[in-house]
């Protein structure tokens, strides 16, 4: 069979899927035998159901670059919450997918041992300062600042099954988000009206680490909601800017799909949008889904 008799089923896509997603071949394999393309992962808890995708974007693929997302869950037993961290490799430093493997589960380490996202931050991004300067050392003196480089977002959340109704502890960086869904409606949780607290996206990523760490932090009380999602901005960029993006997830996401179709799902093709993608997506228990979120004060309108 030649390379022209072989067919690849067309991608899932929301709207014009664009050529890149359409004619972008798989591509060799990876010289990183440790860095998949696409990672997946489910659990549940008591009635709540977790699936959670991390996809390599077209972009890296077209450059044979590695996934820079990554994503971390755990749950503490005696606490009943469950934790959860999502992690984007800045794009531009060759090493940024290092970072972003270390900081989630460093990230998801630091607040159990301390309860406290601002310390546990903090611990991340000295870890990191660390890891980042030995990293730069080894490769030697005169190595490639870019190449050798690492930064990464973050976005954490830590889910009190034992609260009612349930919250969840919030902390983000740059552009890492948490969404939630209700009642086929989208909101996003990661806002703060706290004028002590720096404005984001008033210029470029700054990532981790960094001398002058900036995060915010919110907790949210949530009741009888249909679930929250905590994602890169490979999918929350499409989701905050397009009303049509938000339709499709909301019809896909109100209950929680199988773990695949859920993968297949977080890699929707769309034109222009050629990122990593990787969400972990928390469904509470259908019979206290049929009523409304609450929602806190700091919460933005879609």
């Amino acid at each position: 069979m030649t390379s022209e008799e072989i067919r690849v089923a067309p991608p899932l896509s929301i709207g014009e899927p664009g050529r890149a997603a359409s004619e972008l071949t798989a591509g060799r394999p990876p010289a990183l035998l440790t860095n998949a393309d696409h990672e997946l992962s489910e659990c549940a808890i008591d009635g709540v159901e977790v699936r959670a995708a991390s996809i390599r974007g077209l972009m890296h693929r077209y450059r044979e670059e590695p996934r820079q997302d990554r994503f971390a869950i755990s749950y503490e037993a005696d606490h009943r919450t469950l934790l959860i961290a999502v992690c984007d490799g800045v794009g531009s430093l060759g090493q940024s997918h290092v970072a972003a493997e270390f900081a989630s589960r460093a990230l998801l380490e630091a607040y159990a041992a301390t309860r406290d996202w601002s310390a546990s931050v903090m611990e991340v991004n000295s870890a990191l300062a660390a890891l980042a300067e030995k990293t730069a050392c080894e490769a030697g003196i005169e190595s490639d600042a870019k190449q050798f480089g690492m930064k990464t977002t973050l976005v954490g959340a830590a889910v009190d099954l034992a609260a009612s109704p349930p919250t969840a502890s919030l902390v983000w960086t740059d552009d890492s988000v948490v969404w939630g869904l209700s009642s086929g409606t989208w909101t996003m949780l990661s806002t703060s009206d706290d004028p002590t607290e720096p404005v984001l996206h008033t210029g470029s990523v700054r990532g981790l680490p960094h001398l002058e760490p900036r995060f915010q932090q919110a907790v949210v009380a949530l009741e009888s909601t249909s679930g929250i999602f905590v994602m890169s901005d490979g999918v929350g960029v499409p989701l905050a800017q397009s009303s049509e993006v938000q339709a499709t997830l909301a019809q896909w996401w109100n209950e929680p799909p199988r773990v695949f179709a859920f993968g297949e799902q977080v890699g929707f093709a769309r034109k222009s949008h050629m990122d990593d993608r990787t969400v972990v997506g928390v469904w509470f228990p259908r019979d206290e889904r049929d009523a409304h979120m609450v929602w806190p004060t700091e919460a933005a309108e879609v």
